[in-house]
């Protein structure tokens, strides 16, 4: 016995001091400042371009804690379980507290994490909803962990599993592989493939890196004016002189006017009524009530010119939007930075609370591809951290593309960093749910007794 307490012992001491040994290596190594030609290299926050690195890694080892920890906790416990359930005690008091436990450890290990990482990566402590992402993850991990070490009668095979199990973290998070650059056959240009959508490193990395872009100090103080001004350009310049091209192959082809049977000027004129309706909903119908005509069989020439007119009137609009915005931050910036003192706070605000890799992936700048057609709607690529036009087709469609700021879920709008934990925890219960009927445990016995019994037959 007391062998076996001093065993535990270390073991706990172990998993404790692993997240602040994982977060000073990992942290040290990705605090990136430019050395090449500068005299006196001095490291800001701002010119990290390791930082979104830096939040992936804190996921996977947020998943990969928790699964160690966790992954032999029933496996070794089989002894003691096999007794309660002979003199039938209760399974769930026994799962609910090995689940705090685990739970408590997890709060630990990825509290030390990341008051040691983002001290040395200067990521203001203050941000502590940082450390309830990578909670919330390793929490998962836990669950995870604990189905598998209830399913699996070999400690050898359960720690196989760990590295299998992170794999589709890694490779279906949208950071590897770019869930757009996805085999078309599991992954469309407009949303996230379902594969993608029940990982939990989806979800955090997601959730870490809009929420270190949208409410850091510095572009707290912009984001709704740079949200009117990047909208507004991605309108005037992509999404408007598409609908133009639209319009422009319905002119070009007067004899399908009134042809029902031909799908490319139907889905032409479709489009052009979908995405048309829309506008309306932001400058009034009155602007362009003919908006119905836009069909088969309704469309003329006369429509034309004043679908032309229409859009011709948005593009001034959103010209003006992006003007007006611009001016309104200009001023702004003016009064922030209106003495040299006032101006270095400015600069340091900046440097020390804005990455400007962060801001180029949630951004999507480096990607060619603007704004893509799919499934009879005009798909906005560029910008997503900015994104608000929702068009769920029922109220529990939460899909849309990635880094985009707020998710729809039953009629109303949630900040993604509060959605994206709250589905985290809703796996956690699945996974609990599965734990505490042992599904897996039955699958993986349904499926060995059946190779033994093919086997059987075989030798026969």
């Amino acid at each position: 016995d007391v062998l076996s307490k001093l065993a535990n012992q270390q073991y706990i001491l172990i998993n404790l001091l692993l997240s602040p040994v994982l977060a000073l290596f990992m942290a040290y190594f990705v605090r990136y400042y430019n050395t090449i030609g500068v005299e006196n290299p001095i490291y800001t926050f701002y010119n990290n371009y390791n930082v979104p690195v830096y939040f992936f890694m804190s996921v996977v080892v947020a998943l990969f804690i928790g699964l160690i920890v966790s992954a032999e906790e029933i496996f070794r416990d089989r002894k003691i379980l096999k007794r309660e359930r002979y003199l039938h005690l209760s399974k769930s008091s026994y799962l609910v507290s090995k689940i705090f436990v685990l739970f408590t450890l997890s709060a630990i290990q990825t509290l030390t994490f990341i008051l040691v990482g983002n001290l040395i990566i200067e990521i203001p402590l203050t941000e502590m909803r940082y450390w309830l992402v990578l909670f919330s993850c390793s929490c998962f991990a836990n669950m995870l962990g604990l189905n598998i070490s209830s399913a699996f009668d070999s400690a050898v095979t359960i720690y196989i599993l760990i590295p299998i199990l992170i794999i589709p973290q890694l490779l279906l998070s949208g950071v590897v592989i770019s869930f757009d650059k996805f085999n078309p056959k599991v992954g469309t240009p407009s949303g996230i493939p379902v594969l993608g959508e029940i990982m939990a490193s989806r979800w955090a990395f997601e959730a870490l890196m809009v929420t270190q872009f949208k409410d850091n100090p510095f572009e707290a103080q912009f984001y709704e004016l740079d949200k009117q001004r990047a909208l507004s350009e991605y309108k005037r310049v992509y999404y408007l002189p598409a609908l133009e091209s639209k319009l422009a192959y319905c002119l070009s082809h007067r004899n399908k006017w009134r042809d029902a049977n031909d799908e490319k000027m139907t889905s032409s004129l479709t489009l052009l009524k979908s995405e048309l309706e829309n506008e309306l909903k932001v400058v009034g119908r009155e602007q362009f009530p003919e908006v119905d005509r836009l069909a088969i069989g309704k469309f003329d020439s006369i429509i034309y010119v004043k679908t032309s007119a229409f859009i011709g009137s948005l593009k001034n609009y959103y010209k003006q939007q992006v003007t007006a915005a611009m001016v309104e931050k200009e001023k702004f910036v003016a009064q922030l930075t209106s003495t040299p003192e006032a101006m270095e706070s400015f600069n340091e605000l900046k440097m020390a609370s804005q990455n400007k890799a962060v801001s180029d992936m949630v951004e999507n700048a480096n990607d060619p591809t603007r704004i893509v057609e799919w499934d009879g709607e005009l798909i906005q690529k560029i910008y997503p951290i900015y994104f608000d036009d929702h068009r769920p087709h029922n109220r529990l469609d939460f899909t849309g593309n990635f880094f985009i700021p707020t998710k729809h879920f039953l009629g109303r709008i949630y900040p993604t960093i509060y959605f994206n934990i709250a589905m985290i925890w809703f796996m956690i219960i699945i996974l609990y749910v599965t734990l505490y009927y042992e599904v897996l445990k039955k699958l993986v016995h349904a499926l060995e007794t059946r190779r033994k019994y093919r086997a059987k037959d075989k030798n026969n």
